[in-house]
């Protein structure tokens, strides 16, 4: 994800504040479909956790870079419409 750096900007910039994790998945797998089907095609159990979970550990690893700051868990919609556990950014 980091050699996309200057779009993964764009896409924390767009997005509201707060924001959490779901958010970002969706305007990220939009804006690299290719990437984010490759990613999901490396497991073959449990592919949207798991890449869900790289994405997130991303964001917390790279918050002084991409200027934002953990506020903790949220509940929120995922990606497939149910209520799940994720972190929220300001």
């Amino acid at each position: 994800m980091s050699e996309n750096g200057q779009a993964i900007q764009r896409i924390i910039n767009g997005l509201p504040r707060p924001f959490d994790s779901h958010d970002f998945i969706r305007a990220f797998s939009r804006e690299f479909q290719v990437d984010y089907v490759r990613l999901l095609s490396q497991y073959t159990e449990d592919p949207f956790i798991k890449v869900h979970g790289q994405i997130g550990r991303f964001l917390a690893d790279n918050q002084n870079t991409l200027n934002i700051l953990s506020q903790g868990k949220v509940y929120s919609k995922n990606i497939f419409g149910e209520e799940s556990e994720n972190e929220q950014w300001l």
